[in-house]
């Protein structure tokens, strides 16, 4: 059954036999309500599920081709509600555009229920074993993105599971829920572009940087170093096509001037990139590889203790890409070439600034550190700044390191040089902290006693702690890592876990009179122990922030 959807933007009350009882954003077909009805009353049986999200699931309806995507069990609110946002998000699309799915309409039922009924596309999306990316999915799915930049519609999801790729190298783009216009013209443009979008002035927002952060960097991690590389390498050059297109177009919607030109020096350059622009767009990849780490442990609150490394390390890489653009600057000569650069050096003093910033001010007036500071320690401001499920969560997630992603696709220069032990303030604390755990760290308990498995597991938190406490040590001491504050804020944490444990012990009736003194006088040292390791982690997370953001 083929289906021809209209585009419509209106709110039609259906009178009729279905249970299909409001169509808003569409306009759907008889035998569409039909199968609609089926599906409630078979609950899903006339229909193959072709995609999962985490709030929603694709089912085709059988014998259609129709897709019906509804909220997970509990979850209607969570995903636009009604899906209106989803269908408005369709109708900005441009009618000549194939590599999408087309709104029939998103429906309410009798029963209470929406659903968002799109055309079905073919495709599977890339696993990197059976399907790949490759050459002609990436120059398809670049026309597509530029075609979406030109509409100035930004999609908020290229990911994987939204890019289908057909047998012919085809894709089609899914789930717009997120997708949203954007300007190209004045000075308020600019700065919501700079906040919502993460590019610089010169830049225009664009749908090929979001696919390269949430999904290309990723894809390309896994792959062989030389597949990887001559892979990046193709793509490079299909990007620079999409930047000709985007520079066509923007020329003219009366862009900024400065988007236009840096929109045909890339077209230019990356036809056919020499090396030190290859360098350029793999340290860019390595930025935005560390941005998507922390909009993970931000959005989802799996691993929050992360997000304080992931920042450092993001602007790391930012001052690498700024001190190698800078000194292409200097030793250039084509005049063009050299302008491009220059855009290069300040699209990484953008992304510096803005990670510093976000730093610095993300939760209210206070900085992502603080935050989650206060939290490791359990002193939120108030009860809307607590996280402490998210702690309980994290606590006993190890820290994944972003993936070296110039190692893989092959950096042109190598820097060596001697990893120095540090021998400061920070290490001196850490080492301090440790001593004094250790001081405090013996137990005697008779295997027959009833408080014996309860004490057991009190020491293994406490050793825990310790554990935390080495490996941020060891880390710090090899020329400052960033990921030693990951392990210095779980240690923190573990501590306030350890003397919760303890206050419960001493509130059971299972304690010896000597096993309670000990352990009244171990929750006052945790006291003291929380302080000690709190300024500990302010003293290493400001030698981290000074020493890659060069502050003094």
């Amino acid at each position: 059954m083929q289906i021809s959807p209209i585009k419509q933007s209106f709110y039609t009350p259906i009178n009729f036999t279905s249970k299909v009882k409001t169509v808003m954003y569409g306009n759907v077909p008889e035998d569409i309500k039909k199968k609609v009805d089926d599906f409630e009353e078979t609950e899903g049986a006339n229909a193959t599920v072709v995609g999962t999200g985490l709030q929603a699931v694709a089912h085709k309806l059988n014998g259609t081709d129709c897709v019906l995507k509804a909220s997970r069990s509990g979850k209607a609110r969570l995903v636009n509600g009604d899906f209106s946002d989803e269908a408005k998000a369709l109708l900005m699309v441009p009618d000549g555009f194939n590599q999408a799915q087309k709104l029939i309409g998103n429906v309410q039922t009798e029963d209470g229920n929406w659903y968002l009924l799109t055309t079905f596309v073919n495709g599977q999306p890339p696993d990197g074993e059976k399907v790949k990316w490759t050459k002609e999915s990436l120059r398809s799915l670049l026309t597509g993105l530029s075609e979406l930049d030109c509409a100035k519609i930004y999609h908020g999801d290229v990911s994987s599971k939204n890019c289908l790729i057909d047998k012919d190298g085809h894709v089609s783009i899914l789930d717009f829920q997120y997708a949203e216009k954007f300007g190209i013209k004045g000075d308020n443009a600019h700065e919501m572009n700079a906040d919502k979008f993460k590019v610089p002035y010169f830049i225009a927002p664009s749908n090929a940087q979001m696919f390269e952060e949430s999904t290309f960097g990723d894809y390309l991690s896994k792959l062989d170093p030389h597949e990887a590389k001559s892979l990046f390498t193709e793509y490079l050059k299909e990007k620079s096509l999409y930047h000709e297109k985007r520079a066509e177009e923007f020329k003219k919607q009366n862009a900024r001037p400065e988007i236009i030109e840096y929109e045909t020096l890339m077209a230019k350059y990356l036809k056919n990139p020499n090396p030190d622009l290859y360098d350029l767009e793999v340290q860019k990849l390595q930025i935005l590889l560390a941005h998507r780490n922390i909009v993970s442990a931000i959005g989802g609150f799996e691993n929050i203790i992360s997000v304080v490394p992931y920042y450092i390390e993001a602007i790391e890489q930012s001052k690498l890409l700024y001190n190698k653009a800078e000194f292409l600057v200097g030793v250039t000569d084509d005049p063009e070439l050299r302008k491009l650069y220059d855009y290069e050096s300040k699209t990484a003093v953008f992304w510096r600034s803005m990670m510093k910033n976000e730093l610095d001010g993300r939760h209210k007036k206070s900085s992502s550190f603080e935050w989650i500071l206060r939290n490791a320690a359990k002193r939120p401001f108030n009860s809307e700044d607590d996280i402490t499920t998210a702690f309980i969560k994290t606590s006993s997630k190890p820290y994944k390191k972003t993936v070296d992603i110039g190692e893989i696709l092959g950096h042109n220069e190598e820097c060596f040089a001697f990893k120095t032990e540090k021998n400061d303030w920070c290490t001196n604390s850490l080492r301090e902290c440790m001593s004094e755990l250790r001081r405090t760290s013996q137990y005697f308990v008779l295997k027959t006693s009833p408080s014996y498995n309860s004490i057991k597991e009190y020491h293994t938190m406490r050793e825990d702690v310790m554990r935390d406490l080495s490996t941020a040590l060891n880390l710090y001491s090899q020329n400052g890592q960033t990921d030693s504050i990951f392990y210095s804020l779980s240690a923190l944490y573990k501590t306030i876990l350890t003397k919760e444990k303890a206050c419960e012990l001493l509130s059971k009736d299972i304690l010896t009179q000597r096993e309670r003194e000990n352990m009244q006088a171990d929750v006052e040292f945790l006291d003291g122990f929380t302080d000690m390791l709190t300024e500990t982690n302010k003293d290493i997370y400001y030698s981290l922030f000074k020493k890659v953001s060069g502050e003094k």
